[in-house]
């Protein structure tokens, strides 16, 4: 196994666009690393030059201890999985999973035993004569795994292998590549442009944005520290209410002005940079599931008039709008509260696990991050 290093790597095509700009990252030997973003932002070329389809255009990328930007994929030790199945469709499962293997003139016993070690381990040993036609969905991305897997490669690198299943088999998938790579304990990269992939499927994540890292941490610590604005809003579903307003002191305590000009007293622990951002403006993120329908220790009650209810089963999003502000906010709370659209009701905002971003910026940093928090965890 081995671990992946990106120093300084930088990809620019011939017409001029950098796809990718100088980023830094060390995926450790073992780790399941995603790479989430949005689409651009440079994910799927940062894997690409991982796999040697894309050209280093400066920096040094290492596969353990060996430099390779210059080194053929072939020559990589690495097994990609992609987003289209591409399996043949004249050969059954079993062939699929041994082509690879047999253009390496692979011994046939060999070849034999990874086969049906990967399929026992991925379920499709009643499927080893069939064609990938004869497949559903999910069985024939289980053989596009399983492709990779009799490689016994030192990394496997998946882009977006999920994006063509339904939502049941999409988690259905996630289970099966978690559960692969603990049994495996490989160097696994995975991209995704699917927040709940990457915090579910992730030992860390990183966060990319135009072309650059925005944060690099485990799953929940990003969701709980996001570095920056652009973090905050990319992970979390339903994604996290952001107010503009500003910073104001009062009787010795912090509050966020709202647009209407009433204040929320703000109770984060994290309030040393406050100082110097008083009278500008900020912008407040807060999560809907800190909108609260009942008070606790460190809420404040906000009047807020309902736009929309959905009901989701087990909870519900009610949609919600402020006096001055135009966008709608989000609040997720239990199944029996009671409102309907145009009712005026009370939400008690706990703004202790909330964010204040220095701008109203799109890649503003969190002003309320511990002192000394690192964007790479």
């Amino acid at each position: 196994m081995a671990a992946i290093t990106l120093r300084k790597i930088v990809k620019t095509y011939d017409n001029g666009f950098t796809a990718v700009k100088g980023i830094d990252l060390h995926i450790h030997d073992h780790e399941f690393m995603v790479l989430v973003g949005p689409s651009g932002c440079g994910k799927t070329t940062s894997l690409r030059m991982i796999a040697g389809l894309e050209d280093v255009s400066e920096g040094d990328l290492m596969i353990g201890e060996r430099r390779v930007n210059d080194v053929e994929p072939k020559d990589r030790d690495i097994a990609m999985v992609f987003q289209s199945y591409a399996l043949y469709p004249h050969m059954t499962v079993r062939d699929n999973m041994a082509f690879g293997l047999k253009l390496r003139k692979l011994p046939r016993l060999e070849i034999e035993h990874r086969v049906d070690d990967a399929t026992r381990m991925l379920g499709l040993k009643d499927h080893l004569e069939k064609r990938p036609k004869q497949l559903s969905g999910g069985q024939r991305q289980r053989v596009a795994l399983g492709r990779a897997i009799v490689r016994n490669p030192q990394v496997f690198l998946f882009d977006e292998p999920l994006s063509n299943l339904d939502a049941k088999l999409r988690a259905e998938m996630r289970y099966e590549l978690k559960t692969l790579q603990q049994r495996l304990r490989t160097t696994m990269v995975y991209v995704t442009h699917d927040q709940i992939e990457a915090m579910t499927l992730g030992d860390r994540i990183t966060v990319m944005s135009h072309g650059e890292i925005q944060q690099v941490a485990p799953p929940m610590t990003v969701y709980e520290f996001p570095y920056n604005r652009f973090v905050a809003e990319f992970i979390g579903s339903p994604k996290i209410n952001v107010i503009p307003g500003s910073l104001v002191q009062a009787d010795g305590r912090w509050q966020f002005r709202l647009p209407s000009g009433d204040a929320v007293a703000l109770s984060m622990r994290e309030q040393h940079a406050f100082a110097a951002h008083a009278g500008k403006s900020v912008a407040l993120g807060i999560r809907p599931e800190h909108f609260l329908v009942a008070p606790n220790a460190t809420s404040v009650p906000v009047q807020m008039k309902v736009s929309v209810v959905e009901l989701m089963g087990d909870h519900q999003y009610v949609y919600l709008t402020l006096p001055s502000h135009d966008g709608v906010l989000t609040m997720k709370c239990g199944p029996h509260f009671r409102c309907a659209p145009g009712d005026t009701v009370t939400v008690h905002w706990d703004t202790a696990p909330a964010h204040v971003f220095a701008s109203t910026d799109e890649h503003a940093q969190t002003i309320t991050l511990p002192q000394g928090f690192a964007r790479q965890l």
